[in-house]
């Protein structure tokens, strides 16, 4: 599914009047989308309708009329004269009056008949303002959407809440909060992204009737990760394969105190379909991981003090020829040497990394330069943060423009997690992992998502596949889970332990 920005919408409205698609028609879709959308709920039949002059209020007022065909009690209001409305929402305002005198009304500066009619209201349809807010609300349209969160109903939002900018996750002012956001024709960034969608509520999408045509002539900004890619990319398995065939895994990971970092990664590779996985560890806490993990190889390096140091590599060298990918960081820890060691690695390393945790915390910008080409990164907000000198509070609301700079700019695969997941690539491409809960939100979580997508990238996938097709299976997995357990009780373990059921439905459906 496509994600646009409202310019682009913007443009397909134009580029379809152009092709001989009257306006009236788009709206008219539109609208009976809406109200279709809101007679497939049981909340009561009586609705307020209140719409802008825009397209926007079009759309609301055409949904006002058709639920009044179908025996709905409504109530439309518009903050403008019907003369002050765009000509396609003025015609559709006149017809509405034509078909059902008297139920639309044009608001007073006081509001009080809006405040009336929401007191008996079961729904509230929010037509006030498009796609192209940019500044906060204020005056009629303000106190309008303050009435209609305050009230006791279920909210209805064209296309996108009143009060929210289309193009981010960002919250520029006051919104409306709704139950329910009836979406034309494509996602939004605003439908997508954190804190914004917390206004949506769930969305349904209406196809207006932009033709394939008219989609040709639009690259979107994003694209959300649907069931038939994940069935188009999941690598095969040879039938006649051996561990050699679905590749091998060098795992570089743990700590004192923190194996359980690289037990977690490696095990998501092997649930993931790696032929071999190598844990390279301190020699300190080897004999834990190999008993904790029998199926993966252990290798005990020098150490200091249960970390990592330079004094590590030598003896990594000869592993790492036989290798075919590299995951790197889990539980290594922050320690200085460590950092050196993880520079120093990535220096003479040109297998495909996945690079992850304290693996991330190493870089500099020069090691970073080494990784182009050859790896994907996986950090949170947090590490993002630190990465491309940002506050992390920006990070969410921005997230698909600085995965997409962010993977060009240093020729990488980024996997920026969060919700949702957005996956950046060096041509640009930004895909969102609709997958995952907050059962997800737990310590060692993300050492599993390195593993599987290690494991992935092993047996075959490229690097861009690899990291879309283990941020969608790790999330399906969590929703696997979700479906007789609590979220607030999934822990890593689980996840592997699920991991081969959720599969097995995503390769079965």
């Amino acid at each position: 599914m496509n994600v646009v920005s409202a310019a682009q919408i913007k443009a397909l409205d134009k580029a379809a009047v152009e092709a001989g698609i009257p306006a009236g028609d788009l709206m008219e879709n539109a609208g009976r989308g809406v109200a279709e959308a809101v007679m497939r709920r049981s909340h009561g039949k009586n609705s307020v309708v209140i719409a802008g002059k825009g397209g926007n209020g079009g759309d609301a007022l055409v949904a006002a009329r058709v639920l009044s065909e179908r025996g709905y009690r409504v109530r439309a209001f518009t903050l403008s004269a019907i003369d002050a409305l765009i000509p396609t929402t003025r015609e559709k305002a006149k017809l509405l009056n034509e078909r059902f005198p008297g139920r639309l009304s044009v608001l007073d500066d006081d509001l009080d008949e809006l405040n009336q009619a929401l007191v008996t209201a079961d729904y509230a349809i929010d037509g006030l303002l498009g796609i192209g807010v940019d500044r906060p609300l204020s005056g009629k349209y303000l106190e309008a959407v303050r009435a209609i969160n305050a009230a006791d109903l279920f909210r209805v939002a064209v296309d996108l809440p009143s009060g929210l900018s289309s193009d981010s996750g960002g919250i520029i002012g006051e919104a409306i909060n709704a139950d329910l956001t009836v979406c034309m024709a494509a996602y939004k960034p605003a439908h997508l992204l954190y804190p914004s969608r917390s206004y949506c509520g769930e969305v349904v999408f209406v196809q207006v009737g932009y033709t394939d045509d008219l989609w040709k002539s639009v690259t979107p900004i994003a694209c959300v990760v649907e069931k038939s890619w994940i069935d188009d990319h999941l690598p095969a398995r040879r039938p006649d394969g051996h561990k050699g065939t679905f590749g091998r895994a060098l795992v570089v990971a743990g700590s004192l105190g923190m194996s359980g970092a690289a037990i977690l990664t490696a095990a998501g590779a092997l649930r993931a379909g790696a032929g071999l996985v190598t844990i390279a560890c301190p020699r300190s806490i080897q004999a834990i991981i190999a008993t904790a993990l029998p199926e993966a190889i252990t290798i005990g390096l020098p150490e200091r003090e249960g970390h990592l140091t330079q004094d590590s590599l030598a003896p990594l060298r000869d592993h790492l020829v036989r290798a075919d990918i590299l995951a790197l960081g889990p539980g290594l820890g922050r320690a200085g040497d460590t950092g050196a060691f993880v520079r120093a690695l990535i220096a003479e390393v040109k297998l495909p990394l996945v690079i992850d945790a304290d693996g991330l915390f190493a870089l500099d910008h020069e090691t970073l330069t080494l990784t182009a080409g050859h790896a994907i990164l996986t950090p949170h907000p947090g590490e993002m943060s630190r990465l491309i000198e940002r506050p992390a509070g920006e990070i969410d609301a921005e997230r698909i423009e600085i995965a997409r700079a962010f993977a060009r700019e240093h020729n990488a695969v980024l996997l920026l997690k969060g919700s949702p997941t957005a996956i950046g690539t060096p041509k640009g491409d930004v895909f969102l992992n609709p997958t995952g809960n907050s059962g997800l939100a737990t310590g060692g979580s993300g050492d599993v998502l390195t593993g599987i997508i290690a494991g992935l990238l092993a047996g075959g996938a490229p690097m861009r596949d690899a990291a879309i097709l283990g941020a969608y299976m790790h999330g399906y997995t969590a929703d696997y889970l979700a479906r007789d357990h609590s979220e607030r009780s999934i822990i890593p373990s689980d996840l592997l332990e699920a991991l081969p059921h959720a599969i097995k439905e995503l390769e079965d459906a």
